[in-house]
């Protein structure tokens, strides 16, 4: 399980988007937005960690892996919408702050995460058809 690259991707991913939900995402005029402030985001990024945690214990079912990446990175794009909306919605300039990178870094280590799993059910498939 932990021997696969996918694994560590699927850790990074739930690790950014725990993280997301305890850092600022932008700064309005003098106010700093808080994740913890926007119980959307904060449902959307625990939807996301515990999706990429839970992904990686079903190793032996890659064709439901590929299929929960899928929806994990449907998950990140609706917070990161959701991000962009609260920040707009605020009065004032809006200044991003390092938080709004978080979430998509979860969606680089998402993709990887399903290319990797890809690649072991093409190999299977290759190793099936030489038997």
């Amino acid at each position: 399980m932990i021997q696969r690259i996918q694994t560590i991707y699927l850790l990074l991913a739930a690790l950014v988007c725990a993280a997301f939900i305890f850092t600022p995402f932008a700064i309005s005029g003098s106010t700093l937005l808080q994740t913890l402030n926007f119980m959307a985001l904060v449902a959307l990024s625990g939807v996301v960690a515990l999706l990429s945690l839970g992904n990686i214990f079903l190793f032996k079912n890659r064709k439901l892996q590929i299929t929960l990446c899928r929806v994990a990175l449907l998950v990140i794009l609706a917070l990161i919408g959701g991000g962009i909306y609260y920040a707009l919605a605020t009065d004032g300039q809006d200044l991003p702050q390092y938080g709004a990178a978080l979430p998509v870094l979860g969606t680089i280590f998402e993709v990887l995460a399903m290319r990797g799993v890809q690649a072991d059910e093409k190999l299977i498939r290759s190793m099936d058809r030489l038997r």
